[in-house]
Order: structure tokens, then sequence, then C-alpha cells
């Protein structure tokens, strides 16, 4: 007798680690509030890379649990433009909780415009109020997220030796962008 499987359709223990965004909020406070150090990420993670990887890897061994904050479709539309992203909001979700160092993701709600909405990184640190915000030392928002951090008393985790690339990269390198 044969059985068909759809990956697409089972329950999965997967599923069980994407929340909504009020969701990650209570999820991270209750953790701190039982003494777990809690690192949160954050990105677009359009087409996950090697950069990626070694980045959430290196978050993860900073705290007891990562959560990964991605941003809407509309936002990465708005700013990396409309051909992006390249995998839907649920997709990329989706991919993230395979991975092992993630342990929660959850999709932001709102939808900045990176270069004007300045008050965003310091109303999400705020409202998730995470013990550690990790970023890439060449992360071109890096002064702009330190301020937003140290504004909303959280603590800024700097990765370094990850090895650079960008989705953005890779798209123009083989001619989507």
């Amino acid at each position: 007798m044969s059985k068909e499987l759809s990956p697409r359709h089972e329950q999965s223990v997967s599923e069980e680690k994407i929340l909504s965004y009020q969701d990650a909020i209570t999820k991270i406070r209750g953790s701190k509030e039982v003494g777990l150090r809690v690192v949160l990420a954050q990105g677009v993670f359009d087409i996950v890379h090697i950069g990626h990887l070694d980045f959430l890897r290196a978050a993860k061994q900073a705290g007891d649990l990562l959560f990964v904050g991605i941003e809407n479709d509309e936002a990465v539309r708005l700013n990396k433009g409309h051909n992006r992203p390249f995998n839907s909001l649920q997709d990329r979700l989706d991919f993230l909780t395979e991975l092992q160092s993630v342990d929660f993701v959850f999709a932001f709600e709102n939808t900045p415009n990176y270069g004007q909405d300045v008050d965003m990184y310091s109303q999400r640190y705020r409202e998730l109020s995470p013990s550690v915000i990790a970023i890439e030392n060449w992360d071109p928002s890096i002064v702009l997220k330190k301020l937003e951090a140290d504004r909303a008393g959280v603590e800024l985790l700097l990765i370094n030796d990850v090895w650079r690339n960008s989705t953005t990269r890779l798209l123009k390198m083989i001619g989507y962008e």
C-alpha cells in the first residue's frame, strides 16, 4: 500500500515556530521572565545563502532563543524594488523554520521605508524587548540600529567575520535585477 505525502499540507513542528508579531512579543517577554536570553535577528531573507546561515548560527550562540523577524512583502517591494521579494513572505517564514538555529520566526506588520522611517527600529525594539539584537558588522544601517537599540535599552551584538554576501548582489549576478 502506498501513501501520498504532501509536505506543504502536513502539520509539522515547524509551523509551531511561526508566530504573529503580537505572539512574538508575548513569547519574548515570557521567555525573559523565566531567565532566558533572547536574541532577535531581522531581515528580508529572500534567497537564503551561506552568509545568512553563518549570521543566524552566530546569533543563536549569543543566547538561549533566536527569534527572526522578517520584513513583509510590501516592505520588501518598497525598499528593494517591484521585482522583489523573489520568495513570498510565507515561503520565507516556512524556510527559516527548518533551520536548527532558528527557534521562532514572525513577520513584521509595518511597512517602513528604510531611509525615512528612522524611529521604526526603536519602536520594534521597544515592543519586542529582546535581550539582544544581532546585526552584521557591515550592515548599512549599523549606526541607526545602534542608536535605536540604545534608545530602546536593548543590547546590540555585532556579528563579525560573517561571509559577506547579499541576496541583491546574487540576483544581480544572475540577471534578475
